[in-house]
């Protein structure tokens, strides 16, 4: 908790204002990155920030397993707290993440869907 509000304070406003718009531009990206080569969706049509619900159609333990092998932290598996959601996959993009990162997980993402 101190952590996070010394590193607010360091932000200030403008910085902050700068992280979130940049956690959205990132996540929005992403989305575009993985529709594009992989065909899959967001689960839900509703504003976002910096997470998604990524529709996968197919056993997401496996898809995070062959990610993970790969040393890329795939996402969130929800079927275990949503059985609704199973082949869901909870996914983010923060202000940490790069165009190659983002590249590099849908083309991971795609690879792991085949």
């Amino acid at each position: 908790m101190t952590a996070a509000t010394v590193h607010m304070a360091l932000l200030g406003p403008r910085g902050l204002e700068n992280v979130a718009l940049t956690c959205r531009a990132n996540l929005l990206e992403l989305l575009e990155r993985v529709e594009r080569t992989s065909g899959r969706r967001q689960r839900f049509a509703a504003p976002a920030f910096h997470e998604i619900v990524v529709a996968l159609e197919t056993d997401s333990a496996r898809v995070l397993a062959t990610l993970q092998a790969q040393r890329i932290l795939g996402g969130f598996d929800l079927a275990a707290h949503y059985p609704e959601l199973a082949g869901c996959l909870l996914v983010c993009a923060t202000e940490t993440k790069t165009t190659d990162d983002l590249d590099r997980y849908a083309a991971a993402l795609a690879g792991a869907l085949r």
